[in-house]
């Protein structure tokens, strides 16, 4: 896919065709944050994981908190 123009590389970014990086070096911007400005300036929403990497996320973090709110001793 050839990214030539940021209308080319903007879109491509949000549906996750990209990554960031790419993103940065096709634009020329500076950093995430430009990268961030350059989305919301266009209109364009951030690339969202897909939602089997964000039910892995949550399998992953959820024992935390579980942990935390257990006092542990089983009882009151």
């Amino acid at each position: 896919m050839r990214l030539i123009t940021p209308h080319d590389v903007l879109p491509a970014y949000s549906r996750g065709a990209i990554g960031s990086g790419e993103a940065i070096v096709a634009l020329g911007v500076n950093g995430f944050l430009d990268l961030i400005v350059a989305m919301a300036d266009a209109g364009h929403r951030l690339p969202r994981p897909a939602e089997a990497a964000i039910e892995a996320q949550l399998d992953t973090a959820m024992p935390l908190p579980l942990f935390v709110l257990d006092d542990g001793g089983g009882g009151a």
